[in-house]
């Protein structure tokens, strides 16, 4: 974001954290991070420099997806930072500029915040709740060559021993890019867009979607609709970055 290379800092240095982040954020620069591509070969992934990852925007506390219907459950919305435009350059680099080496460190972050919420929650990590990534229409997948809420999705799961299960949801409908929407028409372009293909695997479980971000909810307000057909135990979202509000 700066222009400085990375190769300037001394990362063995734990640079000072505002405040008002998490006390386990102290843990992200002793942390090695790197993406396994080749026999053994590792491509760092720091991605941004220590000043530049202090200029994202922390959210200290889980929040709840607004429901249209006043008699739909809360659905909790798990993020470790808003969105402010240092995050949204690392998920723009992460879905078009195929830049996987995000997923390290951004996974690394959904992580502590999920983990933060697994242990304040009702149900507890006990119950060992599955990761649901959003899917992407497979034409749209094929051309990316990933899905990035598939990538972070594993990350997550791989830090905290979950599951991944990508077999409950489909995309059927290559919805338009939300990116330039209004509020309505967000929800118009993705209603419909996802169907149940394995409803068992939903069933009686507690899901927790991911995502890249969250920004109005119309896209995972659509994917929880869908997966409420499958009567899973509960339903929460995780993400990178939420909107604030």
């Amino acid at each position: 974001m700066c222009g400085r290379e990375l190769r300037s800092f001394d990362w063995g240095i734990a640079p000072a954290l505002p405040p008002h982040w998490s006390s386990w954020a102290h843990e992200f620069s002793a942390a090695d991070f790197g993406l396994d591509v080749y026999w053994g070969l590792r491509v760092p992934a720091a991605v941004l420099c220590p000043p530049c990852w202090r200029t994202l925007e922390p959210a200290r506390t889980s929040g709840h997806l607004a429901r249209n219907d006043a008699a739909a459950r809360q659905v909790p919305l798990i993020s470790p930072f808003f969105t402010n435009e240092p995050l949204l350059a690392i998920i723009r680099f992460l879905k078009f500029s195929g830049g996987k080496t995000a997923v390290p460190p951004i996974g690394w972050w959904m992580a502590n915040a999920l983990q933060e919420h697994l242990a304040r929650s009702s149900y507890g990590a006990a119950s060992h709740p599955l990761l649901v990534p959003v899917p992407l229409h497979p034409s749209r997948e094929k051309a990316r060559g990933y899905n990035q809420a598939a990538l972070l999705a594993w990350e997550v799961a791989e830090r905290l021993d979950l599951d991944v299960e990508s077999r409950i949801l489909v995309r059927a409908k290559n919805t338009k890019s939300q990116t330039k929407l209004d509020p309505s028409e967000r929800a118009a372009n993705v209603k419909g867009a996802f169907c149940l293909f394995r409803s068992d695997l939903a069933n009686c479980r507690n899901i927790i979607l991911v995502d890249d971000l969250v920004t109005m909810g119309a896209t995972v307000g659509a994917c929880i609709e869908t997966i409420e057909k499958a009567s899973p135990a509960s339903i929460s979202v995780l993400s990178a970055g939420r909107a604030r509000g």
